[in-house]
């Protein structure tokens, strides 16, 4: 079996998830990331409705985010961020996060397996991500544990180390509810930490 179809099956399946049209959550959101653009407690707690077919995202307090927006111009280089960049930021990471690792079975995104249970996905470029290039570890189980990526709506310099460490099925799909992400390769404080709770899938 395939890495990444192992992933998939760990994760409750094809099957079940392409039942869904929207999955409902609560999150915590902390780090350092928003201070750095000028946005420290910015987030904070949210909810959201995250669509599962598409990059679309609706929050109670940031507004609505739509991947067909594309990337605000020269997000990277403001010092502080706008209220719509944040929107942006916050909107395309949920939806990865949450969508994963469904969507990376998408004809248009390309999977490397590489030694030590782990594969390079390759994104096109017309979806919102971190970084076109990204590595998935894997657990025994095929739980995602960890994905490397660069930021970069941050800059190039943000390269990110993130930390699946505690997963919760919820109705038969399986979600990572405590992520943190840490700067890759060098010491310093979390850059984001996520908290998820009260996951309705519709």
């Amino acid at each position: 079996m395939r890495l990444l179809d192992e992933a998939i099956t760990a994760h409750g399946g094809m099957e079940r998830w392409r039942e869904l049209k929207r999955i409902k959550l609560n999150l915590r959101c902390g780090g350092i990331a928003m201070a750095l653009k000028g946005r420290p407690g910015v987030l904070g707690e949210l909810a959201a409705s995250v669509d599962t077919r598409r990059p679309h995202v609706q929050f109670d307090r940031l507004g609505t985010f739509d991947g067909v927006d594309g990337r605000p111009p020269r997000i990277a280089r403001r010092l502080r961020w706008t209220d719509r960049d944040v929107l942006h930021f916050t909107g395309y990471a949920l939806w990865n996060y949450i969508t994963a690792p469904f969507m990376l079975a998408n004809d248009d995104v390309t999977v490397e397996e590489l030694a030590g249970r782990r594969f390079r996905v390759t994104f096109p470029p017309d979806l919102p991500t971190h970084s076109r290039s990204q590595t998935v570890h894997l657990g025994p189980d095929g739980r995602i544990t960890r994905i490397d990526y660069t930021a970069e709506v941050f800059g190039p310099w943000a390269r990110a180390a993130h930390h699946c460490l505690v997963h919760e099925r919820i109705d038969g799909l399986l979600f990572a509810t405590r992520r943190l992400v840490v700067p890759r390769g060098l010491p310093g404080p979390p850059l984001v930490t996520i908290s998820i709770d009260d996951i309705t899938l519709e």
